[in-house]
């Protein structure tokens, strides 16, 4: 029986309703379902050898990872690779990715749907920094790991100055016979020769952007934030009812460099912060939780402890942390199975593996850590479930920005209100209009 043009149009629709239905159902139905997989590349900065013994454990009680590779990235190209690989249709199937690199991939990825992973089984399982990954249309990455910031200290030195239990808060640095009065030693030309704490420059302080931003963060800036569609939007430089909180903290951290402060304890002359805490010429360091078989291998000599990081006495307790979580780009070949595998390397099961053979603390909140015998895993873990941060929109950008504030205060150019103002409003034009 021949159909009229009209009937052939309505056909084709139904047909091609059936043919979406059954690609979603693929998608997020049928293979999640399942369980499987299928072939799934993944890329990264992490090292090779540690995430093949992350996936040849999984595999030994899960043959539907048979078909997942790793294949490590150069970190100094990492950005540049995925961004021409997506554009060439070449991109892995997931990636890895920081709070910091996430910005700039926004809008080439595809959220998980809260279908697949449901916010509430989300918010029960990763710590609280993991909320920088949510949006209205689901989570752009699974938690993988967290490195928080954290406090080295060198018991030598802290004993030569009588000082008995490591800091707490801030103020301990701050009041008039507080640590630098104690710690701090000057030469005859009255150059400092041993410092307290590396903080009030740019340069030679090694994680000064997340020193500064942990700081931004006690004292109520979270820098950027999401409104209630989703949009990445910038916070900083907003005022509370005690005034700004940015501006309060950018003072607080450039008075470290200002030799008529009491607080005075670093300069731009100095060598770099880590270099000094190596060689026993600096008291505390702050440092990441990965830095720490790193600085005992420079070292062997040096004898140092962990703390949490000293925190506002009224304020919220928090650290800085670098989350890293896993994400599927717009141009994976398999969706799908990308995001079966994510969960699975972002599980209970997986988080205990790394524990085990990184030290490192987990991602997930639900994850039991034994530190009886290790009291720097115990700091590590205290930390990772403190750790928080902010989703930057364009590293490089904010880099600079954060540079400028610290040395236009240091150099008397401006006033920490002014240097914040100027800073808020770049932040303004770095925002993207995505996610």
């Amino acid at each position: 029986m021949n159909m009229s043009s009209f009937q052939l149009v309505v056909v084709s629709v139904f047909v091609a309703f059936i043919v979406i239905g059954v690609g979603a159902f693929a998608l997020f139905g049928g293979v999640f379902g399942g369980g499987g997989t299928g072939p799934v590349t993944i890329w990264g900065t992490m090292p090779q050898e540690d995430f093949d013994y992350l996936l040849d454990s999984l595999r030994s009680g899960d043959k539907s990872l048979q078909e997942v590779k790793y294949v490590q990235q150069d970190a100094r190209t990492y950005e540049a690779t995925l961004l021409n690989a997506m554009a060439s249709g070449q991109a892995p199937d997931l990636f890895l990715a920081t709070q910091q690199q996430l910005g700039q991939f926004t809008d080439k990825i595809i959220p998980i749907p809260y279908s697949t992973v449901s916010q509430s089984t989300y918010l029960s399982s990763y710590i609280d920094e993991g909320n920088l990954f949510l949006v209205p249309q689901g989570a752009l990455a699974l938690p993988f790991s967290i490195d928080p910031l954290i406090m080295y200290w060198n018991r030598d030195l802290f004993a030569q100055a009588g000082i008995s239990q490591v800091p707490q808060f801030w103020n301990e640095f701050t009041a008039q016979n507080g640590l630098p009065a104690k710690i701090n030693a000057f030469d005859k030309s009255q150059n400092l020769a041993r410092s307290t704490i590396a903080l009030g420059a740019w340069q030679n302080v090694n994680n000064a952007k997340a020193i500064l931003s942990m700081l931004f963060m006690q004292a109520g800036d979270f820098i950027t934030g999401r409104t209630q569609d989703g949009q990445l939007a910038p916070t900083f430089g907003t005022q509370n009812a005690q005034g700004s909180p940015a501006e309060s903290a950018l003072r607080f951290y450039t008075e470290f460099g200002n030799p008529s402060k009491t607080t005075y304890s670093w300069n731009r002359s100095l060598p770099n912060s880590r270099s000094a805490f190596v060689g026993g010429q600096l008291a505390v360091y702050l440092g990441f939780a990965s830095e720490y078989a790193g600085l005992a291998q420079a070292n062997p000599n040096l004898r140092f402890g962990v703390g949490v990081v000293p925190q506002l006495q009224a304020g919220n307790a928090l650290t800085y942390g670098l989350l890293t979580g896993l994400t599927i780009p717009r141009t994976a070949r398999n969706v799908a199975g990308a995001a079966v595998v994510a969960q699975k390397l972002t599980s209970a099961a997986a988080a205990g593996v790394m524990i085990q053979h990184s030290g490192m603390p987990p991602a997930r909140r639900d994850v039991t850590l034994d530190t009886t015998n290790s009291s720097a895993a115990e700091v590590f873990a205290r930390s990772a479930l403190l750790s928080r941060g902010w989703v930057d929109p364009n590293p490089t950008a904010t880099d600079a920005v954060f540079k400028t504030m610290i040395e236009s205060v240091i150099s008397g150019a401006s006033e920490p209100a002014g240097a914040v103002s100027e800073a808020a409003q770049e932040f303004q034009q770095l925002i993207p209009t995505h996610f």
